[in-house]
């Protein structure tokens, strides 16, 4: 185990800080703005697309990077949730309440992502399998349907509120 500690490259570590930044900070309440609900997802989908090894066999690669992405939105509909969502007093961004949800993903998906980069650099051998190749495949898409899923759901959240807000009657 230290080995494989002592092996990691330093930049990983400070991806490793990142996630748990971000992840501590979605405990608490957070205003997202259309422009924050893209930016995100579009962060992890080009990060996602750059991780994929496609010279093996692109079919499987994209195969179980395509259903994770499918069964990454549906688990987004289930575990994130519409309760407690509200408009900021401007209307111009949802205010969501804070989760530990959000840290447990990211820590499982960058445990993930090391244990695949892991058997690379130990068994280069093992890591152009089939197994190898959908268990990334099929993370990497899960990652982006979760973090695309709660967006599309959290935009579609937003004009619904702003949409009620301009249909209320001034005093």
């Amino acid at each position: 185990m230290l080995d494989a500690l002592e092996g990691t490259p330093l930049w990983v570590y400070g991806v490793f800080l990142l996630v748990c930044y971000y992840g501590f900070s979605a405990r608490t309440a957070s205003r997202e703005s259309p422009r924050s609900l893209i930016i995100t997802p579009s962060i992890v989908l080009i990060w996602s697309c750059l991780s994929l090894r496609y010279a093996d066999s692109i079919e499987l690669t994209l195969g179980s990077w395509l259903a994770g992405i499918i069964l990454g939105s549906l688990a987004a509909q289930v575990l994130f949730s519409r309760r407690g969502l509200a408009l900021d007093d401007e209307g111009q961004a949802l205010v969501v309440p804070g989760t530990w949800k959000v840290l447990g993903i990211s820590l499982l998906f960058f445990a993930v992502k090391y244990f695949i980069g892991y058997q690379a650099a130990v068994h280069p051998e093992r890591s152009a399998s089939a197994q190898m190749l959908i268990l990334s495949g099929a993370a990497s898409g899960f990652t982006v349907g979760l973090f695309c899923g709660r967006a599309v759901m959290f935009y579609r959240e937003w004009l619904s509120l702003r949409g009620l807000k301009e249909r209320e009657p001034t005093a």
